[in-house]
C-alpha cells in the first residue's frame, strides 16, 4: 500500500507544472540560488486614524523592512507629508522606500546566483518590530495593502480587525538571505 501511495505521489508531482513543483519544495527549507532584487516605491497612506511624525514613520518602516531581512546597507526610508509633532493634523503621509530582498532564480538563470535564500516565517504585530505599537493596526493594514502586496511575500495569517485591545498582526512567509553565504547586496 505504501508503494502505491509513493507511486501516486510521484505521478502527481510529475504532472505539476515546473513552477508548482518548485513552490511545493520551497516549504521544506531547502536553500535556493538567488540574487538581490532592488525595490524603490512610494507607499501612500490614506486618512490614518492618528497623526504620525516623520520620525515615527521612518522607524516603523525601517524596522519592518529590517525584520523582513532587508540588509541595512540597502535600506533607505524617506517619509514626507507627515507631521513634525504628534498633535499635527497630517493624516495621509507618504513614505518612499528603497531596499533589496532576495529573488530566487530558476532554470538557466541559476548561473547568475550571488547568494542562497531560504524560506522564513516572520511575525509582524505590536512590538514586532519594536516601534510598532498597539495603536498602529490601521497603519499596518495600509502597509499590508500597499507595500507588502508589492513584495514576494505570502501572507500566512492575518488578523487586522483593529478592534480595541491591540491584538492584531500578520504572519508572512518569504525568502531571506541564507546565513553565512556570500552575496553582498549592491547599494
Amino acid at each position: 500500500m505504501n508503494r502505491l501511495r509513493s507511486l501516486a505521489l510521484v505521478c502527481l508531482l510529475a504532472a505539476l507544472p515546473s513552477g508548482a513543483w518548485a513552490a511545493a519544495t520551497h516549504d521544506l527549507g531547502a536553500q535556493q540560488p538567488a540574487i538581490w532584487r532592488t525595490y524603490d516605491m512610494i507607499v501612500d497612506l490614506d486618512n490614518l486614524p492618528r497623526t504620525y511624525t516623520c520620525d515615527q514613520l521612518w522607524y516603523v518602516f525601517y524596522d519592518m523592512l529590517a525584520r523582513l531581512g532587508t540588509p541595512y546597507a540597502t535600506l533607505n526610508v524617506l517619509p514626507y507629508r507627515c507631521s513634525r509633532t504628534p498633535s499635527g493634523d497630517l493624516r495621509s503621509p507618504r513614505v518612499q522606500v528603497h531596499f533589496q530582498m532576495p529573488s530566487v532564480l530558476r532554470g538557466k538563470a541559476v548561473k547568475w546566483a550571488t547568494l542562497g535564500a531560504v524560506r522564513r516565517r516572520i511575525v509582524i504585530g505590536p512590538g514586532k518590530p519594536k516601534r510598532l505599537t498597539a495603536a498602529d493596526c490601521q497603519l499596518l493594514r495600509q502597509i499590508r495593502g500597499t507595500l507588502l502586496e508589492s513584495l514576494p511575500v505570502k501572507i500566512v495569517r492575518s488578523n487586522l480587525q483593529c478592534a480595541a485591545g491591540g491584538h492584531f498582526g500578520l504572519t508572512l512567509r518569504l525568502w531571506v538571505a541564507a546565513p553565512g553565504k556570500p552575496g553582498t547586496p549592491s547599494g
